[in-house]
C-alpha cells in the first residue's frame, strides 16, 4: 500500500521518491523541496546551499552535494539529520525510491537512515513552533562529509551551543561512539626479474611485514578505552600489488583502518604507527608512504544533563553506539551533541531498508516535544 495524505508516512514517502544515493543521487533537488516545507513553517531564514565535492574516480568534476538551513530566532540549539542516502544493494526485492507501507512498517531506501527522522521534524514543526532553533538537513554523509563541514566553518554556526542529531537509534539517546580512519601504505621500487629478487626491494614484503606490525600495535591497545569500547578495531583490509609469479612487483599498497574510542591519546596512537612503519620498511629497503584516506574523529556527549530540558527522561537510559554519526564533528566545533532518532541501524545499508510506523510517530511527538520545550528555556 502507498503512503497517501499529509502525515509523517506520507512525508517520508516523498522524501524517498527523491533519490540522493551517494554517490550519483541528486541532494539538490530534494534540498529545494525541503527548503519550501520549511519556509512554508514559519522558519525565519530558509538558505540552499551547495557544496562542491572533491573530484574522485566516483565523482565527476562539478558535482555538488547540499545543505538546507532554517533558523526560528536566534540558534542556540540544532537538529540535524541527512539527506543523502547509500547507494541501493543489489539484493533489493524491489524499486528502492518507490517506498511502500508493508503492515507496520514503511520500506523504502533512506527510510531508517535517515530521512524517516527529516519527514518527522518536518510534521513536527507543524505541530509546534520552536524558538531560537535551527534545523539542518544535510547532505553527503555517507561519502566525504563536505556539507556539514560547511555548515560548521559558516557563520551560521555560530552562536548554536548543543545539538540534536537524528540517526537510526531506536528511539535511545546515544552519546558516545568510536572515529573511524583509514590510511593506504604505498610502497614502489624498481622492480624486476624474480631471478635477482635475493637482490631487489620487495614491496609486498614491506607490506607484509607492516601488516604483522600493525597486528602489534592493536595487541598493546587492545585495553585502552573507556568501558565496553576497548582496543582499536584494528583491520588490515588488503594488500594489492604483483602482476606475475616471475616478476618483482614496482609498486604494492596496504589498506588498513581503526576505530579509536572517546579519549583515544592520538599523539601516542600516531606514534606508534609511525614506527611500525619505520619498523616495515628498515630491513626491505624501499619507503613506505602513507596516504590518508579517512580520518573521522571518535565522539563523546560533554554534558547529558544539559540535554534533560530537551529530552526529559530519555537521557536517563543512554547507550554507546557501534556506528559513525556527525555528532563527532559537532562536537568537535565546539557543540555539544546526543544523537537520537527512529529506525534501527541494522537494517540501514541493506536491501528493503524499512523504519517502524511507530517509531515515526514516536519521532514526531519528540521533536514537538523539544520544540515546545525550547519557547520555555531560559
Amino acid at each position: 500500500m502507498s503512503a497517501r495524505g499529509d502525515g509523517v508516512a506520507a512525508w517520508l514517502a516523498r522524501l524517498i521518491e527523491v533519490p540522493t544515493h551517494n554517490p550519483g543521487g541528486d541532494e539538490p533537488a530534494l534540498a529545494r523541496l525541503l527548503a519550501e516545507a520549511l519556509a512554508a513553517r514559519g522558519a525565519d531564514e530558509v538558505e540552499v546551499e551547495l557544496v562542491p565535492r572533491p573530484v574522485s574516480d566516483q565523482v565527476p568534476p562539478g558535482t555538488s552535494g547540499a545543505y538546507v538551513y532554517a533558523r526560528w530566532g536566534q540558534p542556540r540549539l540544532l537538529v540535524n539529520t541527512h539527506i543523502d542516502t547509500v547507494p541501493p544493494n543489489r539484493s533489493w526485492s524491489r524499486d528502492p525510491f518507490a517506498p511502500l507501507v508493508d503492515g507496520d512498517r514503511l520500506v523504502g531506501l533512506g527510510s531508517a537512515d535517515t530521512k524517516g527522522a527529516a519527514a518527522a521534524i518536518l510534521c513536527a514543526l507543524e505541530r509546534e513552533q520552536p524558538r531560537d532553533v535551527a534545523v539542518l538537513f544535510s547532505g553527503d554523509e555517507e561519502f566525504t562529509g563536505t556539507c556539514a563541514r560547511a555548515f560548521l566553518a559558516s557563520p551560521r554556526a555560530a552562536g548554536i551551543e548543543r545539538a540534536l542529531v537524528s540517526e537510526p537509534t531506536r528511539r535511545r539517546v546515544g552519546v558516545r561512539h568510536r572515529g573511524v580512519a583509514c590510511f593506504r601504505a604505498e610502497v614502489a621500487s624498481a622492480g624486476g626479474h624474480s631471478s635477482r629478487a635475493d637482490r631487489l626491494p620487495k614491496p609486498i614484503v614491506a607490506l607484509a611485514r607492516l601488516a604483522v606490525e600493525l597486528d602489534g600495535v592493536a595487541g598493546r591497545w587492545i585495553d585502552r578505552g573507556p568501558p565496553g569500547m576497548t582496543g582499536l578495531c584494528m583491520n588490515v583490509a588488503s594488500i594489492d600489488g604483483g602482476v606475475a609469479f616471475n616478476v618483482v612487483p614496482e609498486r604494492a599498497a596496504l589498506t588498513f583502518s581503526f576505530r579509536a574510542p572517546p579519549g583515544c591519546d592520538r599523539t601516542a596512537l600516531d606514534r606508534d604507527l609511525v614506527q611500525a612503519v619505520a619498523s616495515a620498511a628498515l630491513e626491505q629497503g624501499p619507503s613506505v608512504k602513507m596516504v590518508e584516506v579517512m580520518d573521522r574523529p571518535p565522539f563523546a556527549t560533554a554534558a547529558l544533563d544539559a540535554f534533560a530540558p530537551l529530552l526529559g527522561e530519555l537521557v536517563d537510559d543512554p547507550v554507546q553506539l557501534d556506528f559513525w554519526t556527525e555528532a563527532a564533528v559537532m562536537a568537535e566545533a565546539g557543540i555539544d551533541a546526543v544523537v537520537i532518532g527512529p529506525g534501527d541501524i541494522a537494517v540501514a545499508h541493506g536491501a528493503d531498508e524499512w523504519v517502524p510506523l511507530a517509531d515515526l510517530d514516536w519521532a514526531v511527538d519528540t521533536y514537538a516535544s523539544v520544540f515546545a520545550r525550547t519557547r520555555r528555556e531560559r
